[in-house]
Order: C-alpha cells, then sequence, then structure tokens
C-alpha cells in the first residue's frame, strides 16, 4: 500500500512539473525550442516505466476496494494520458486546451486514488 501511494504521489508531483513547464515555458516564450535529449527523452524515460509499474498496484487495489468515484478502466486512460503529458508537455504545437484536459484528466484519477488510499 505504501508503494503504491509513494508511485502515485511521484506521478502526480512528474504531472504537475510537465504542466508548469508547458504553460509557463513551452507557452510562454517564444523562442523556446524542443531539447528532445535532454528534456523530453529523459522526462519520458522517467514517467512511463513508473506509470507502467503503478498501474497493476492501483488495478489491483481499485479491485479489492471498489469505490463510487473511480473505476479500474479510468486507470488505464491515466498510464496512456501520461504518455501524452510526458512527451506532448514538451512541443508548443500540443493544444493548450487539449493539454489542459489531459493534465487535468490524470490529477483527477491520481488525487483520487491517494484519497482513497488508507492512511
Amino acid at each position: 500500500m505504501e508503494q503504491l501511494r509513494r508511485m502515485t504521489n511521484q506521478l502526480l508531483d512528474l504531472t504537475i512539473d510537465a504542466e508548469t513547464f508547458y504553460v509557463e515555458t513551452v507557452k510562454k516564450k517564444p523562442d523556446y525550442e524542443v531539447d528532445f535529449y535532454g528534456k523530453v527523452k529523459p522526462f519520458a524515460d522517467q514517467v512511463q516505466p513508473l506509470a507502467q509499474e503503478w498501474y497493476p498496484l492501483a488495478k489491483a487495489f481499485l479491485i479489492n476496494h471498489p469505490t463510487r468515484g473511480l473505476h479500474v478502466n479510468q486507470l488505464a486512460e491515466a498510464v496512456e494520458n501520461l504518455d501524452v503529458v510526458a512527451i506532448k508537455s514538451f512541443y508548443a504545437s500540443s493544444g493548450m486546451k487539449r493539454q489542459r484536459e489531459t493534465f487535468k484528466s490524470v490529477r483527477y484519477v491520481l488525487s483520487n486514488l491517494l484519497e482513497e488510499l488508507p492512511k
């Protein structure tokens, strides 16, 4: 349970970091250029394996502790959205509205899962 809490918090922190970078740097600095090997790849290499490791733990928890506000299919969607967060957050061509919705969706799932975990 503690490992699931730690991983969920890490994913939430990474999502918030990506959103902050996207909003404050990618979208606000006209001279911003993508640094694939310096920024994108290292970030994606951090997020994606963590999300893949997190998913079975989160799924097992939800199966054993069903909730009204969170369902197993939302976990799979969160993993897909984390892939989007990990990569598209570094590209100015990513649309603001869609990217914001993706961040919001990931935060919703991760935050709700944290609330459901026993203290």
